[in-house]
């Protein structure tokens, strides 16, 4: 089932890949800030 499931995931995101970089930069940009103390807790 896991097997599965990724092979899924990776089909579908595979039309996705000349969107990647923006939504990667969009996600990083909206991403909360997390300092290194908040890291080892």
């Amino acid at each position: 089932p896991r097997y599965l499931a990724e092979f899924c995931y990776r089909f579908n995101r595979r039309f996705w890949e000349p969107q990647m970089f923006n939504r990667m930069i969009t996600a990083c940009l909206n991403a909360q800030t997390v300092t290194f103390s908040e890291l080892r807790q």
